[in-house]
This record gives C-alpha cells, sequence and structure tokens, in this order.
C-alpha cells in the first residue's frame, strides 16, 4: 500500500518552469492541508495527535520551521506539497550550487525547489547536474533510485537562508519524494552550512499515532481487507489490499522503518481516510514488540542486500536492510580491493575458493523497497486467470487451482525441519511454485516475448515482483535466511561453497524479475530508456548472486545463469559508456568457483565447464574493452591470475572424461554453439560451420583461438597463454591451436 513508486519516466510530471509563482506565498499550514489531502478539521487533528505524541517520525511539512533540519525532508502527499527549512549560512551569499541527496526523484518536473523568495527552479536532467555513477545510467527517471546531484541557483543570503522543497505532480504511481541530504555550495564546491544545522531523525525513538488494541486491531483490519482506489487521481478501485502488494502482516513497512506520516499520507492517496491511515501506522508500529527493533540502515531509500562489510556479523533480520547507501561506491576500482585486500594474486580468487559477495561493496546502486514491490498487482493485472492459478494457489491456499499444497501452510505446520529439507521437499515445492510462472503462466493478451506492449511489460513485471515480494516474505516469517544454509547441506551443498546466510532453492526468484530474463524489449522498455532497462537487468542479477547463487549445487542455468550475466554487464557497459570489469571479475569468479564443486566434467550441466567460466569472459578485450580506464598493469595481473587458475583446474581433469559433443554433426541437427556447455566434438575446427546454426565463430573455440593472439599483444603472460593453447589442442587435435603456442 506504501509507496509504490514508480521505476522510471514512464510518464511525464507536470510541474511548473522556472517562473511558476503560483506556491511561492503559500504557508506552511496550507502546504500541510495539500499533502495529506486533508480538510482543515482533520488536518487540526492530526496536528494536535502529532504534538500530544512528541517524536513520530518525519512529519513534514508539519514540523515547525526551525534552523536545526531534521533529516530526511519528506516532500510528500498531494500535488503542489511544499516543505520549508531553513539553513543558516554565514556566507551564502556566495552560493552558487543546491547540492541534494534525494530518493525517488523518479522522473523530470516531479520536485521544485526555491532559495529564499526567488523563482522555483523545476528539477529535470536539463537543469541539475547528476554526480557519480547515476549520471551514467540516465539520472532523473533512469536506473538509480537515490541521487546526488546540484542545481545552480541565485538569491542565497548570509545567515538565515529559507529553502523550499515542493512536490509538483503525482504522474499516478508515486506519493512524493524524499531529500536525504542537502547543503549551500560555493563556486568551489565547499559546504557552506555546518554539519550542526542538519540531525538525522532517530526511528528507535517513533511512536505509535494509537496506542490502544482496539485502533491497533483496526489497522491490521484495514490492511487486510480495506478497498483501495488506484491513485490520487482515480477514484477507480483495485483488487489487491495492501497486504497482497506488500508482506502479509506489514513487516516490510516495520522492518524498513517507513516513518507514520508516509503511512498516512499513502492510505490517502489510495482513497483511505487520515483516521484510517493512522490507524494502519499504529498497526505498523506496534510490530516492533514481536518482530524487534530494526536497526540503523533499516530505512525506506537503503537498497535492501546492499552488499558492504561487516554484514554477516549483524543479525541477520537486519541483513536485508543492506549496508546503506553510503557502501555504494562510485568507483568500480573500489570492488578489486575488496576482492584483493593482500594485493593482487591468484590465490584470492581460486575457483576451489569460496568470495563472500555480501560483503564485497559494488558501484551499482540496488533497487530500493519502493522499487521491489509490484505496482500493479497480477489480481488487477489478470483477474480471475491469476487468482485459480496454481502460481496463486500455491503460495496461500488461495483460489481456485488445483495445487494440493501451499508454501504458508507447509512452512507453518513442518517448522524447521521442512524449512531446512529435514522433512518433507521444502526445495522441490520452491521449484514448482517457481516452475508455475516461469513454464505454466499464460494468461489471455499476455503478449509475445521480445515485442511486450508497455502495459504489458508492466503486468508481467508486477506479477513476477509480487512472487519475489512473497518470497521474502517467507524467508522473514519463517526464518529461512538462517535455516536455507542447513537446507543446502542437506542437498549436498560442499562445505567448502556454503554461504553462510541466503535463500532456498533452485528457482531464481531474483534473477526472473530481470527485464532481461522476462525478454522485455530495451528500445521499447518500461523502464523508460535502454540503459535504464539494463541497470534493471544488472540489479535483479547481481540480488541472484547476493541471495542465492547456488551454494555450489546447480543444475544448467538453475538458481543463476551465468553467462547471461557476463553478456547482460557488457549490454549496460554499451548503453552507458562505463565500465565495470571488477564486479564483471566478482561474477566470473563466483561462477568458477560454484562450478568447481567436485563434481568434475563427466557431467558439465552440474560441474565444471568452459562456458560459464571462461577466461575471456574476464579480460573482454583488456585495455580496449572492459578494463578501459583501468591501469594496464592491474588489468594483467587480474587476468593472469585468474588464466592461471582456469588453466590449473581445465587441465587436472582428464579430457578422455570430459562430457563432449559426438561426431560433427549433419545439418539441422544440435551444433557446437557458444550455448553448449560440452566440448565440441574432438575433431572440431575453429571457425567452421557449427550445424544448425548459420555462424562459424560463436563457440568457446572458436573464440579463444582468435583472441589468444590479442590477448597476447595486450601484454598477457605468455607461459599462461602457452598452457591454455596446449590445453585447447589437445581438446581439439584439429583446431590448428599448437600454432598459438610461442
Amino acid at each position: 500500500m506504501l509507496s509504490v513508486l514508480p521505476l522510471a519516466a514512464l510518464l511525464a510530471g507536470c510541474g511548473g518552469d522556472d517562473s511558476d509563482s503560483s506556491y511561492t506565498n503559500t504557508t506552511v499550514a496550507q502546504a500541510a492541508v495539500r499533502v495529506a489531502g486533508l480538510d482543515q478539521a482533520d488536518m487540526a487533528s492530526y496536528a494536535a495527535k502529532v504534538a500530544t505524541l512528541g517524536n513520530m517520525g518525519p512529519t513534514n511539512p508539519l514540523t515547525p520551521v526551525s534552523t536545526t533540519t531534521a533529516l530526511p525532508l519528506e516532500v510528500l502527499g498531494t500535488a503542489g506539497s511544499i516543505v520549508t527549512v531553513q539553513l543558516p549560512v554565514p556566507t551564502g551569499s556566495t552560493a552558487t550550487k543546491l547540492w541534494m541527496r534525494v530518493n525517488n526523484l523518479s522522473y523530470d518536473g516531479k520536485g521544485s525547489v526555491q532559495i529564499n523568495d526567488g523563482p522555483w527552479i523545476t528539477l529535470t536532467n536539463a537543469t541539475v547536474a547528476i554526480q557519480g555513477s547515476g549520471k551514467y545510467y540516465g539520472g532523473i527517471g533512469g536506473g538509480f533510485d537515490t541521487l546526488k546531484l546540484t542545481v545552480p541557483i541565485t538569491g542565497g543570503v548570509d545567515g538565515v537562508n529559507t529553502i523550499r522543497f515542493r512536490f509538483n505532480q503525482t504522474d499516478g504511481i508515486s506519493s512524493g519524494y524524499r531529500v536525504l541530504g542537502f547543503n549551500l555550495l560555493d563556486g568551489n564546491g565547499t559546504y557552506l552550512a555546518a554539519s550542526t544545522a542538519f540531525k538525522i531523525d532517530d526511528p528507535a525513538t517513533w511512536v505509535g499515532l494509537e496506542t490502544d488494541t482496539a485502533n491497533i486491531a483496526a489497522g491490521l483490519k484495514l490492511w487486510q481487507t480495506a478497498t483501495l482506489q488506484n491513485s490520487a487521481l482515480t477514484t477507480s478501485t483495485i483488487q489487491a489490499h495492501c497486504m497482497d502488494c506488500h508482506s502479509a502482516n506489514g513487516s516490510d513497512l516495520q522492518r524498513f522503518n517507513y516513518s507514520n506520516y508516509s503511512i498516512v499520507t499513502r492510505a490517502v492517496f489510495h482513497g483511505l481516510t487520515d483516521a484510517q491511515g493512522v490507524q494502519i501506522a499504529s498497526y505498523i508500529r506496534s510490530l516492533s514488540a514481536t518482530l524487534g527493533v530494526p536497526g540503523s540502515n533499516c530505512r525506506p531509500w537503503n537498497p535492501p542486500y546492499q552488499p558492504g562489510p561487516g554484514l554477516d556479523s549483524s543479525d541477520v533480520k537486519n541483513w536485508t536492510c543492506g549496508a546503506g547507501l553510503d557502501a555504494v561506491s562510485d568507483r568500480d576500482a573500489d570492488t578489486l580491493k575488496s576482492i584483493f585486500p593482500n594485493g593482487i594474486t591468484k590465490t584470492a580468487i581460486a575457483p576451489s575458493g569460496h568470495l563472500n559477495a555480501r560483503e564485497i561493496p559494488i558501484s551499482l546502486q540496488l533497487p530500493d523497497w519502493n522499487h521491489w514491490l509490484p505496482r500493479i498487482h497480477p489480481k488487477d493485472a489478470w483477474g480471475s486467470y491469476f487468482t485459480n492459478s496454481n502460481l496463486n494457489k500455491t503460495y496461500n491456499g488461495e483460489g481456485g487451482g488445483s495445487a494440493t499444497y501451499n508454501l504458508r501452510a507447509n512452512l507453518t505446520t513442518g517448522g524447521a525441519n521442512y524449512a531446512q529439507e529435514k522433512t518433507g521437499d521444502f526445495f522441490n515445492d520452491l521449484y514448482y511454485w517457481g516452475v508455475e510462472y516461469g513454464e505454466r503462466f499464460t494468461p489471455p493478451n499476455m503478449g509475445v516475448a521480445g515485442l511486450y506492449t508497455l502495459a504489458q511489460q508492466e503486468k508481467i513485471y508486477g506479477t513476477v515482483q509480487w512472487q519475489l515480494v512473497k518470497s521474502w516474505e517467507l524467508a522473514q516469517d519463517f526464518n529461512l535466511e538462517t535455516n536455507c544454509p542447513i537446507a543446502w547441506t542437506q542437498k549436498g551443498a560442499p562445505a567448502s561453497k556454503l554461504e553462510a546466510r541466503g535463500w532456498c532453492g533452485t528457482w531464481r526468484f531474483l534473477f526472473n524479475v530481470s527485464p532481461h530474463a522476462l525478454d522485455f524489449p530495451p528500445l521499447n522498455s518500461m523502464f523508460g530508456s535502454p540503459v535504464a532497462h539494463y541497470v534493471k537487468a544488472n540489479q535483479w542479477y547481481e540480488m541472484q548472486l547476493l541471495l542465492n547463487p547456488g551454494n555450489g549445487v546447480h543444475d544448467v542455468h538453475l538458481p543463476m545463469d551465468w553467462q547471461y550475466v557476463y553478456g547482460v554487464i557488457d549490454n549496460l557497459s554499451g548503453a552507458s559508456g562505463r565500465v565495470e570489469p571488477a564486479r564483471n571479475l566478482l561474477f566470473v569468479v563466483k561462477g568458477a568457483q560454484e562450478m568447481d564443486n567436485g563434481v568434475g566434467v563427466a557431467d558439465v550441466n552440474k560441474g565444471w565447464t568452459t562456458r560459464d567460466t571462461s577466461p575471456l569472459d574476464v579480460w573482454k578485450y583488456g585495455q580496449s574493452g572492459i578494463w578501459k580506464g583501468t591501469s594496464s598493469a592491474t588489468e594483467l595481473a587480474v587476468v593472469n591470475a585468474y588464466l592461471s587458475n582456469w588453466v590449473d583446474v581445465s587441465t587436472s581433469f582428464d579430457l578422455n572424461v570430459w562430457q563432449r559433443l559426438g561426431v560433427n554433426p549433419a545439418v539441422g541437427e544440435a551444433g557446437c554453439m557458444w550455448s553448449i556447455r560440452s566440448l565440441c566434438w574432438s575433431d572440431y575446427v575453429p571457425g567452421t560451420y557449427i550445424g544448425l546454426y548459420a555462424t562459424t565463430s560463436a563457440n568457446f573455440p572458436s573464440w579463444a583461438y582468435t583472441q589468444i593472439p590479442q590477448m597476447r599483444q595486450d601484454g598477457v603472460d605468455g607461459t599462461q597463454l602457452n598452457r591454455f593453447a596446449t590445453w585447447l589442442n589437445a581438446a581439439y587435435p584439429r583446431g590448428g591451436f599448437q600454432a598459438l603456442v610461442q
């Protein structure tokens, strides 16, 4: 129910231009009425409640204007809602820019700012300068949910400056945005306001709006059953209730510390009254008594599971809150420092080893919780087709499907033994719940893969997000993030590959949320642009790596299709112009570590394979490719280390045992294409026709034959390249690889 916000600039915002002065003289009290969409009497009652209770979380713009600003500023509500703050700046007349860190400024014209009594400045990609890596990924309306930016300004004064932030207009999805930090800058980029001008609001001090059992019970009932409007722009109702798009008990709002104020304003957005919003907020606040007080990183803007140092040592309940936005670096090279804390060595990335991706920071900001939540619930997308499907029935027994079990009931009755695979078959039940969408869900008017319309994409995306949120719900409600490592042990996971915490099963509930996996068209993407499309694809593939890479137990492309990831990292680089060799390396190393699992090469669908571990995927054309901008010395040290490891592992296996295609197939039969994990037939010649497919080079031996000379020219260690070519010559005696040995 709360803050189901847009993933891209799907609809243009209708804010005023820089000369717009229609809100200039709006008082704080008038703005407050706009925010919650309430009449004066309701607002007076609400404000009185706030005054009585004291600290109840951000109440912008109800908080009295003060020279000490409590952050964040929640610029939420109806069109024209304004938050006014005062910022003391001794040298404010030198200010040339306003710096902001803002969450969910998701479309051009969504917000505006005003300095003192100057003109309103509408925030668009044309009027702001995006800082950090967010500028490569589309800026406002692009791939990142939180942006750092500067806005050119005039009119600053020495002393107290009045700054106003306005929510211009909803797109039918959003309720506003949050300002996480701001300051005035002079021409040298120096922050002009002292740090003492700000304080960070502490959710641990919040109290409920109502604390009596009757109001809390009423809030729970509303959460479960209230009829909701689609948005503040329409009176049409939707089938989904709050509990359908969120976790069933509202634990997501409690865990991520959504404020009472934001819950009330979102309730009004969906057609409920102020009083009903207060009851829902009171119910959510009451959950801390049983679910515990959320950790310091548990805020709506901090991306769930964002990796960073020390996460594994924190309470597993707060792992979902991630390491916070400050763990997101603007430099991909910083990831290398965590992969190689003691310098670049082959030992640090050995296939026999185990990198903990959860604690290695990356420069890719992951989706915040609002962008986990479905914009359209499958009940409203597909109607009775979903309601009566086994996709619905297998989750919680609802609807007219034919499934004879549901996961919530099994977890409730089976307890930890079921979750840990000691009784029953939880992994199998999860798999078939995944299959219900992945292979069996074909509602009318779903559309054609690769050609989905924007409306079809939103419906499909909402459905996979629903399954994802319910997967999260099950993980939280039944302590699966602790139980799953035990379950993986029961499934034969090698101790050396076992993740300390994570999700269960071989189905890829996170991977499949990617628009790439869903086969959405990048040039007509619901995310607004190819670059935003590929950011979203990379984010969800990254989430799969963090929560469930496989624990050394994989089956072909489950729970991760590694080669898809390597290619989509390239797609993002091509669309953005920004390369990520370190994050790419992390993926390839984790893939190799998953494949070096003791199974060997007789079954490449479960063991070691050239396809998903290829050293070519680390090199990727070196200084003219993915390593452009990185020093040649660093690139070569990393590539040489990985290549040496790869040859060590590959030469340890008997080629006579290695799973291989048979004789050169006739036209029309399966060929030695890039996606085959087996070796090609023994007499294969690189660059020759490959059976069913009308190309001559799209496979590992052909790529290697072409790229080994290029790698040598790039400076890759000749000894390791000779070992590589010698192994290939043994695998393909007619391939001419011996000529590459120098």
